[in-house]
């Protein structure tokens, strides 16, 4: 059997959908209609030998759930339909492998690194999103990783004074923000890392050249309206002060097509990692997931929480496959429920 599941504004249009596509041999296996954005949705199979979606295969309980779980994110319909056409690839009976193999095939993942050998790094995103909080949080966690932590630490149990401070930079460029930069000084003194503060990308590629290559750069900006040229163009001009890479931060349970939106309009500082924050709050991935695919950026970490110490989490496909999914109820309450 064929599976492969439609997406349309109404059931009619679904069916006329299957029937286009499948042929009249299609057999309909499922269909629901929310009557809200989402519109219908019909699960179809096809018993021909040879049919347009011949490699196709899958569980119709497995493509169910993942779909259903698609929806209640608030995925786009087209895809949410690419999404499941992957995982109907597996003849798996298990949902978070055969969602695992399709987030896989559809995106990138690209976590951000965790020590402090490699590019600096520039935050950008709109108002709100946690950029400051994310500076320090990349920061705490390559400065955990650093041998060199290690021997800072050991030197203030063992009495003696630390005299160099941890290979991490935060930089502050965001001048705008009433109180941005002293809340940055103040996370940089917590953490004894050094604390460096830019008005514009010439000051900003300046000071760069003067940092040692092998520490940890992480830069802040200030939150940019993106369909503001100005304030674009002042991102813009940050992120090209140097060998940078810019990474944006965005809030899950936007709307699909704001987020969208936001991700294209952002494109020019060249940003290529999307790094999600504020999903204690919101709980719905769907509008990161189309921002990710229409600018093509690879997914590298969460935000669970707003404390420092909770840091980022990394993603991978089962990671996310894992998020996506209903936790599977535990044996007690499926007898409460029966």
């Amino acid at each position: 059997m064929r599976l492969k599941t439609f997406h349309a504004k109404s059931l009619q249009d679904a069916m006329t959908l299957v029937r286009e596509q499948l042929g009249d041999d299609a057999i309909i296996v499922a269909t629901h209609e929310s009557g809200g954005p989402q519109g219908a949705r019909v699960t179809a199979a096809v018993e021909r030998e040879e049919d347009p979606f011949e490699n196709l295969g899958g569980d119709i309980d497995v493509i169910e759930t993942i779909t259903e779980a698609l929806e209640r994110h608030g995925t786009p319909p087209d895809l949410t339909d690419r999404l499941v056409d992957e995982a109907s690839m597996l003849e798996e009976s298990d949902p978070i492998k055969a969602l695992t193999h399709a987030l896989g095939e559809v995106f990138r993942f690209d976590p951000l690194p965790d020590d402090t050998n490699g590019r600096p790094l520039i935050l950008i995103g709109p108002p709100g999103v946690g950029k400051t909080v994310g500076c320090v949080k990349l920061a705490a966690r390559a400065a955990l990783k650093d041998p060199r932590t290690e021997a800072l630490i050991q030197d203030e149990t063992d009495g003696r004074k630390a005299t160099n401070r941890l290979p991490v930079h935060l930089v502050g460029a965001d001048k705008l923000k009433i109180g941005a930069m002293e809340q940055l000084a103040l996370y940089a003194d917590k953490l004894g890392a050094n604390m460096i503060v830019v008005s514009d990308g010439k000051i900003l590629s300046q000071a760069l050249q003067k940092l040692p290559p092998d520490e940890l750069i992480v830069i802040d900006t200030p939150g940019t309206n993106p369909f503001n040229l100005e304030e674009l163009a002042h991102i813009v001009e940050l992120a090209e002060a140097g060998d940078l890479e810019p990474v944006l931060v965005l809030t899950a349970g936007r709307d699909a097509e704001e987020a969208t939106d936001l991700a294209k309009a952002f494109r020019p500082a060249g940003a290529t990692r999307l790094l999600i924050t504020g999903y204690d709050i919101a709980r719905r991935l769907g509008s990161m997931l189309a921002a990710a695919v229409a600018s093509d950026l690879a997914l590298s970490d969460i935000g669970r929480s707003p404390r420092i110490a909770d840091g980022f989490q990394p993603l991978d496909p089962a990671t996310l496959a894992r998020m996506l999914l209903p936790k599977p109820k535990k044996s007690s309450e499926k007898q409460t429920a029966s």
